[in-house]
C-alpha cells in the first residue's frame, strides 16, 4: 500500500511539475484578440503620423504590396513607403476584417480598409479598399505583419 501511494505521489508530482514548466499554448481567442489589437495599432499609428510605430508592426523582413506598385521589403523601404508627404495628415483610418484564420505561428487576415486624409488642412476624398495580411508570431509571442497587400477600390 505504501509503495503504491509513493508511486502515485511521484507520478502526480512529475505530472504537475511538467505542467508548470511548459508554457501554455496561446488560445485561438487570445491570438485573434492580439491580431485585432495589432490592426488597431496600425490605424492609430497611421492617424498619429507615427510611421516608426507603424513600421514596427511588420517583421524585420516584412513585405508590402501596395496596389499598382512594386513590392517593398524591409524596415528602410517600409519607412519610405509610409512616410507622409509634407502637409499630409490622416484624419481617419480603419480596417474591418472579413476573416482571420490562425494556423499555429501564422495567420492571414483579409477585409476592407477605409479612411480619409487632408493636405494642408483641406480634407481629401475618402479612400477605401481591400487588403490581405499574413501575420507571423515572433519569438516574443507577438504578431507582426510578414506580408501586407492592399488595393484601393474605385468609387
Amino acid at each position: 500500500m505504501k509503495s503504491t501511494f509513493f508511486a502515485l505521489s511521484c507520478s502526480l508530482a512529475l505530472l504537475l511539475s511538467s505542467c508548470a514548466t511548459e508554457p501554455a499554448a496561446p488560445s485561438q481567442a487570445a491570438d485573434l484578440e492580439a491580431i485585432e489589437a495589432q490592426a488597431r495599432r496600425l490605424s492609430e499609428a497611421y492617424r498619429a503620423g507615427d510611421i516608426e510605430a507603424l513600421v514596427a508592426l511588420y517583421t524585420t523582413d516584412g513585405v508590402a504590396a501596395p496596389g499598382g506598385r512594386d513590392f517593398v521589403r524591409g524596415t528602410d523601404e517600409l519607412l519610405r513607403l509610409w512616410r507622409l508627404p509634407e502637409g499630409r495628415t490622416i484624419l481617419r483610418h480603419q480596417t474591418t476584417a472579413t476573416e482571420i484564420v490562425i494556423d499555429g505561428d501564422h495567420a492571414y487576415d483579409w477585409g476592407y480598409y477605409e479612411g480619409q486624409a487632408a493636405q494642408a488642412g483641406t480634407p481629401l476624398d475618402p479612400f477605401r479598399g481591400t487588403y490581405v495580411i499574413v501575420w507571423e508570431r515572433g519569438t516574443d509571442g507577438g504578431w507582426r505583419m510578414a506580408v501586407d497587400m492592399w488595393s484601393q477600390l474605385r468609387n
